[in-house]
């Protein structure tokens, strides 16, 4: 197994990181990455990291208080998983039990439940759905504490009173 590498979308070898994929789907890939890119503005471009079957994504911004969120985008289709695309907005944990991160808002996609969808378009239509669910969240913020809130979620340890 190679070491993950990382950089910009327009550096990774998709081709060789997912040869299944026709290039129309990587052509989508391509042109969904930049859409999350534009929707970071100053703030991009994302820095991407990848290894044969699995790129990954992970965006983080920081309200006023000092908490963060996290935007994840990642496909694996890397050999003996069933392949899906994963778009998600986690939280810092706040519990007793350090859990590290609770993913408040998700949307999996899995490869086979797509093509019976559409018919083919597989990878790409999933890498679009997923990145439009992760633009449509960078581009119309909550603040973290709204993220919580929604999940029952704690303030993050270390946060002070009205956190």
């Amino acid at each position: 197994m190679t070491a993950p590498q990382h950089g910009p979308l327009a550096d990774a070898p998709l081709e060789q990181l997912f040869p299944e994929a026709g290039e129309g789907d990587l052509a989508l890939i391509r042109a969904e990455a930049a859409r999350v890119d534009a929707a970071l503005g100053p703030k991009g471009p994302a820095r991407w990291e990848w290894e044969p079957g699995v790129l990954f994504t992970e965006i983080t911004l920081h309200d006023d208080a000092g908490d963060r969120l996290d935007y994840s985008l990642q496909v694996d289709c890397s050999e003996g998983t069933s392949a899906w695309v994963f778009a998600g907005v986690g939280v810092p944990c706040g519990c007793e039990e350090n859990h590290e991160t609770h993913f408040v808002d998700t949307v999996p996609v899995y490869l086979t439940e797509l093509t019976s969808l559409y018919e083919g378009t597989e990878l790409g239509m999933a890498f679009s759905l997923a990145a439009a669910e992760l633009t449509g969240w960078i581009k119309h913020p909550r603040d973290v504490a709204s993220w919580r809130s929604s999940k029952g979620l704690p303030a993050p340890r270390g946060a002070g009173p009205g956190h």
